[in-house]
């Protein structure tokens, strides 16, 4: 385990870069892009601008990371975690009125001629990945058994004895062979600074082993901030690199 501070992008990259060249894996997945739903009177919304600038630039990021791989031979694979639960009670509408909202909007990401937001479709052709390139999550209801997005809310009710709500929900997508392969797989994942602690602390040091990964924590508590702002303003982004254990006997 590695994991330092990193103050501008060009860094970040070339360390992202190293990782995927030296990973020994032949499929990378990229978990960028995540963003939160809000709930309103007209529906639920893909709230691309609630976390500052993370959600866009992530993404960004995550297609380069993802184009650079494709020219060493690797397959890509996108992974769209959304959190839809914790502006559940923040907005316009009633309990009620939020479940059918997100039911509404996970369906219409559901099934075989389902298209991701315009927004993110139009970030991700301009490196060449479509809707196609994108993991899709069975949610366990009617309708949303192969959604584009994949729900914090079902991971979290994950069966798994984990107390830390956020590690169990990371866990359960990790550990689940049929979204993750660790054996053959290397997983780059963009994650807000809130959740270090969580995914560090619980699930990468006590629930997940064996895994090869590269994980990259971001602020994303002021929505005013720019890009700039994430290696200047507040000092940088966090690195965190994971090897397998027979490979960390290398070391």
């Amino acid at each position: 385990m590695v994991i330092t501070r990193i103050k501008n992008e060009s860094m970040l990259l070339d360390r992202l870069k190293t990782d995927i060249d030296g990973c020994g894996k032949k499929k990378l997945v990229l978990q960028a892009g995540h963003f939160p739903l809000t709930y309103h009177a007209e529906g639920a919304r893909e709230a691309f601008d609630e976390w500052g600038p993370f959600s866009r630039y992530s993404l960004e990021l995550g297609c380069q990371i993802g184009d650079y791989a494709k020219t060493k031979g690797k397959d890509v694979e996108f992974v769209f975690l959304v959190d839809d639960h914790t502006y559940e009670s923040m907005g316009e509408v009633n309990c009620s009125q939020v479940k059918s909202r997100k039911r509404r909007l996970f369906k219409e990401k559901s099934g075989p001629n389902s298209i991701l937001h315009p927004e993110y479709e139009k970030t991700m052709n301009q490196y060449g990945f479509s809707t196609e390139d994108v993991l899709r999550h069975d949610h366990g209801k009617k309708g949303r058994n192969d959604c584009l997005y994949f729900s914090e809310k079902v991971l979290r009710a994950s069966l798994r004895e984990i107390n830390n709500i956020c590690a169990r929900e990371y866990t359960e997508f990790i550990e689940n062979p049929g979204y993750f392969d660790k054996k053959n797989s290397h997983i780059v994942s963009f994650v807000p600074n809130r959740c270090q602690g969580h995914v560090c602390g619980v699930a990468l040091d006590l629930e997940i082993d064996n895994i090869s990964s590269s994980h990259v924590f971001m602020e994303t508590m002021d929505p005013e901030a720019s890009r700039e702002d994430l290696y200047g303003f507040f000092g940088g982004v966090t690195y965190r690199r994971d090897l397998p254990e027979n490979e960390n006997s290398k070391i």
